[in-house]
């Protein structure tokens, strides 16, 4: 990313503040019963606890500490789990599959996600029947009854997305799809969830082994 010396952790530590800025006066535990998370705690100490990817991320406040498990120790999700927290609405998952483009607003971004994505998703898994599935067991993914193979992420409990997979072959290259749950948009803005789509393909494929990792500073161009 191109900018000044220093701009890169200028933009970190605001989407930090942002983050923690926006759970101020949320009363969590209203929170934490429509999003589907833990809650301990009142208004001088509280303890948030957000599943994540078959794993979870701890959010304290009010010192804005975030702590989570090493396999999802990343930036933008520990900060999306806070927005993620910040917006829950109670509204149910829907079991409605969708492409970016039908999110509001995703028309503008759509073609970003094949390249980022989902060719990323093909190329590494196509090939290989069943090297998916193993990928996908260890991030907590749920088999459904889609292509070749396909998979449901309960990114966080609110937000499941679908990945399918279609194996290659001699006549056709692998193809892959990542959907949302029409209910995403209640609990993450466009912008977040395509954060987070790149981050699930990251995660994937870092743990079968390659080295991919999506740049956390998509999440700065998050408002």
């Amino acid at each position: 990313m191109s900018g000044r010396p220093g701009e890169a952790d200028d933009r970190r530590s605001e989407a930090w503040r942002t983050a923690v800025s926006g759970l101020a006066g949320v009363d969590l535990h209203a929170a934490a019963q429509k999003g589907g998370f833990d809650h301990r705690g009142g208004p001088g100490k509280s303890v948030a606890v957000i599943p994540c990817f078959g794993r979870s991320i701890r959010v304290e406040l009010p010192e804005g500490r975030v702590s989570a498990h090493p396999d999802i120790d990343l930036f933008s999700l520990k900060v999306l789990a806070m927005r993620y927290a910040a917006r829950a609405d109670g509204f149910p998952v829907t079991g409605e599959w969708v492409a970016y483009r039908e999110l509001p607003g995703g028309l503008f971004y759509a073609a970003t996600i094949p390249a980022a994505v989902e060719q990323p998703l093909a190329e590494a898994f196509g090939w290989e029947r069943g090297s998916l599935s193993e990928a996908a067991s260890r991030l907590g993914g749920a088999a459904a009854g889609f292509g070749d193979e396909s998979f449901v992420f309960r990114a966080y409990p609110r937000v499941p997305l679908l990945a399918v997979l279609h194996w290659g072959d001699e006549e056709f290259p692998p193809a892959a799809r990542v959907l949302f749950d029409r209910c995403c948009s209640h609990y993450l803005n466009t912008d977040d969830l395509k954060v987070l789509a790149t981050q699930l393909a990251a995660l994937l494929l870092r743990l079968s082994g390659r080295d991919y990792r999506a740049e956390d500073n998509l999440l700065w161009m998050v408002d």
